[in-house]
């Protein structure tokens, strides 16, 4: 029976889960996915992940997104899968522990299904992400270090596998204090003698050292990829220095260090504090630290609860102390140790209204005896109540949220923009969740096999000056990196041109108009029809330098010259051409998309200003055709 409540309670997870899981090359900039597209790529391609590198996650998760491929589950949906086998061990584990530390598997299985329905546990559950495979770790350490009976060698298999799991991730570190409370006899049990029993004592702790120094070989990995040409390795792993700034973690030293201010002290406090009542609610949060203080003034499970207040504390402490970003690393071992507070306060409760009732059974008739019987079947059925009801705001509260991020179109939308890059030439998208789908799709998928695509720490004089390939970004991408910015990675003026619809060119030298021209003008005008769109291509020219700016419009017509459809833009080139950067002479490619309609029969196209009355004045206006049979 005790199996099946367990089994039951992870089969009922795993259809939620199965609701959000990440079928997709991920798109979403939320902090909990800002990585999730890089796993993707590495786990598809035995590469390597940014600082600290992860690297037993990515061995083992290689091998097993290796076997589901070979299953038929696609290369987007593997690595997903992957982050739900280790939630889903780690679960098990939760419950064998829980199980040990009440005997109920009822209550033990209730606590496991609200804990895996609290947020950071579902997403890491549903998404590419190495916070799965770090709960499995703590979860482990745990049980051991708490397993009622004698363990052989307790103490040296905590250092094996804590060392193991503190090189997968640091913050596995953190519960080193409630380990040692939990085992503490056991690694000081002296002999009679006390030279000897220090002896003993001094043993322990070098074997426990060595072992837990046994972890640093899996990191071996990171310079034997970077050696063999991986397609994604991160950063320079094998060179020495790179290989230490990937060990230690450098970049992200922004993070580390204590608050300067008392203001900044009191926005991690409150940013910590805001992740912990949205993953439990506040009620969750109340109750879970009432159930572990409660827990203390009981001897039979004090031990338990001092282990979870140390292992959460400490997490809780270094998070507002001295990490000034969420971790979700820091944040598991604190929702883990309160989800113990429920467990310990059902159980409390539980135990005291059964004792009340065994108490009226031995005092008063049979009859009342079946009333006695009543309300305990009365607790029962308001814990499974409570329960149901704690459930059913935790799905309300996540499902959406989590199906949202898992179902972000844009990485698929950056794989569509990527495809009009035009032939042989270099892409560049900064280094994130739209990089990383566009390396998806061109290292795994084997798509877009004309570009070079890279990222903003490129040497782009080498590519544009050097080599003279043709330099091509996504339009949102000057928002970050300037025109200004492009001059001094290249070295000299940059001209922008549109390459294909939201695809911008940055050429080091303008092209020039062949014959003569008259004011301003539309030349090399094609309206070309796909699928879904119309688009319309133009090159602006000038006669002499513009002395002001002008705005685009852009209208679809149907064959009574009614406006069906627009793309009217702030300057040519999506804005980012006003025409005060015009050369008089260079023609300025430039591109617009329509909606594909069947009414549609021209378009009206040209250049207008705005009086400071608010109307509009058209300075420059041309037609063209729209024939897409």
């Amino acid at each position: 029976m005790r199996r099946l409540l367990g089994a039951a309670a992870l089969l009922i997870l795993v259809v939620v889960y199965l609701t959000t899981l990440q079928t997709i090359p991920n798109g979403s900039e939320h902090y909990y996915m800002i990585d999730v597209g890089e796993t993707q790529n590495v786990l598809n391609q035995w590469g390597t992940l940014h600082a600290t590198g992860y690297p037993l996650y990515v061995i083992v998760s290689n091998i097993l997104v290796a076997l589901l491929r070979l299953l038929g589950v696609s290369a987007a949906t593997a690595p997903a899968i992957t982050s739900l086998i280790y939630a889903l061990v780690a679960l098990a584990l939760i419950f064998r522990l829980a199980l040990e530390v009440t005997g109920k598997a009822w209550l033990s299985a209730g606590m496991v299904v609200l804990f895996g329905l609290t947020r950071t546990v579902w997403v890491h559950a549903a998404i590419a992400e190495v916070y799965s495979f770090g709960l499995m770790f703590l979860a482990a350490l745990l049980l051991i270090a708490l397993w009622q009976k004698p363990i052989r060698g307790r103490v040296y298999w905590l250092a094996l596998l804590g060392g193991i799991g503190a090189f997968h991730h640091r913050a596995i570190a953190m519960a080193a204090p409630a380990l040692v409370y939990a085992v503490w006899g056991e690694i000081f049990a002296s002999t009679k003698s006390i030279s000897r029993g220090y002896m003993v004592v001094v043993r322990r702790l070098v074997i426990s050292g060595l072992l837990g120094l046994l972890g640093f070989v899996q990191y071996a990995y990171l310079p034997l990829r970077a050696w063999a040409n991986a397609k994604w390795v991160y950063g320079e792993p094998g060179t020495w220095d790179g290989f230490w700034d990937q060990f230690l973690g450098r970049e992200a030293s922004r993070f580390i260090g204590a608050p300067s201010t008392n203001a900044g002290l009191l926005a991690n406090l409150n940013l910590v504090n805001t992740v912990l009542v949205t993953d439990l609610t506040l009620v969750g949060v109340i109750l879970g630290l009432i159930g572990l203080l409660l827990a203390l003034w009981n001897p039979a499970r004090r031990k338990v609860a001092v282990t979870m207040l140390l292992s959460g504390g400490v997490a809780y402490a270094f998070h507002v102390l001295l990490y000034t970003d969420v971790l979700s690393a820091l944040i598991l071992p604190i929702t883990l140790s309160l989800a113990f507070g429920w467990l310990l306060l059902a159980e409390a409760l539980f135990t005291f209204l059964s004792t009340k009732v065994q108490t009226t059974q031995r005092n008063e008739t049979s009859s009342t005896v079946y009333g006695g019987g009543l309300r305990r079947g009365f607790a029962v059925a308001l814990f499974i109540g409570v329960a149901l009801l704690f459930a059913a705001t935790l799905i309300t509260r996540n499902l959406a949220f989590i199906h949202e991020m898992t179902t972000n179109p844009t990485g698929l939308q950056t794989i569509e923009l990527a495809r009009g890059t035009p032939p042989g030439s270099v892409l560049m998208l900064d280094w994130g969740p739209r990089y990383f789908a566009a390396g998806f799709a061109h290292d795994v998928l084997g798509e877009l096999p004309d570009i070079t695509l890279v990222n903003h720490k490129a040497d782009f004089k080498a590519l544009a000056v050097e080599q003279g390939r043709e330099l091509v970004t996504a339009d949102f991408t000057f928002y970050n990196r300037p025109v200004s910015w492009w001059e001094a990675q290249l070295g000299q003026p940059v001209y922008l041109h549109a390459a294909a619809p939201e695809l911008v060119t940055i050429a080091i030298t303008p092209p020039m108009a062949t014959g003569s021209i008259s004011g301003i003008e539309a030349t090399n005008v094609q309206v070309s029809c796909t699928a879904n769109a119309i688009d319309l291509a133009v090159g602006w020219a000038a006669a002499e330098k513009p002395d002001h700016d002008l705005s685009v419009f852009v209208h679809l017509l149907d064959a009574s010259g009614t406006m069906i459809g627009q793309a009217d833009e702030a300057a040519p080139v999506y804005g980012w051409r006003p025409l005060t950067t015009w050369n008089a002479g260079e023609v300025i490619h430039d591109v617009y998309r329509l909606p594909r309609l069947p009414e549609a029969s021209s378009i009206a196209y040209g250049l207008y200003r705005q009086l400071p009355s608010g109307e509009f004045v058209n300075e420059y206006t041309f037609n063209a055709a729209v024939e897409c049979g």
